[in-house]
């Protein structure tokens, strides 16, 4: 303990974010699809990426992925809904520095409006087929990760066509991500 009364952690300590994914349920003739945010400044500037950012002090990690979604896309989310679906951290996976990721994950009823703010410069919704390979990050095993576990949900399991859509996702997002170079 320091002479203030404050500990001094004599350990690295990594950065905290949090990711989340939005996936639209198949609806009429609308398939399946996740919400991405193009990075308006960097790294990763330009990329597709899941809505996320760092975690403020104090903050719960639940709160600040329904923040970060609702300051980059304009999307409320309510606490209730968002699963923790892993956390993340390869050496590698921001060029900031070493941060840890906790992803969440929300199946919705259907697609709704949605804008770029914040430091995204658009939001955009994307069918589960066609979701960009050359994601920001490690978004490219992130995503893989939520089309694989939203299959076990209870919420998808009644869909045959969500479920084909998680799966032929996943697949196109085989393989290993690239860690960004900026």
């Amino acid at each position: 303990m320091s002479s203030s009364g404050e500990y001094t952690y004599k350990y690295p300590r990594p950065g905290m974010t949090v990711d989340t994914a939005i996936v639209a349920k198949p609806s009429g003739k609308d398939p399946a699809q996740i919400l991405l945010i193009k990075r308006g400044k960097p790294p990763c500037e330009g990329a597709w990426a899941l809505p996320g950012g760092f975690v403020d002090e104090n903050e719960t990690l639940v709160s600040a992925a329904a923040r970060e979604l609702k300051e980059e896309t304009g999307l409320d989310a309510s606490d209730s809904y968002l699963t923790q679906i892993g956390a993340f951290g390869d050496p590698g996976r921001d060029p900031r520095g070493w941060t840890i990721s906790v992803t969440y994950a929300a199946l919705v009823p259907g697609s709704s409006a949605v804008k770029g703010a914040d430091d995204a410069a658009e939001a955009q919704w994307f069918t589960l087929s066609d979701v960009p390979t050359d994601l920001a990050f490690d978004h490219k095993l992130l995503i893989r990760s939520v089309f694989e576990k939203l299959q076990d949900s209870k919420d998808a399991s009644s869909s045959e066509d969500l479920i084909r859509s998680l799966q032929e996702g996943a697949k196109r997002l085989e393989g290993p991500w690239t860690p960004p170079k900026e």
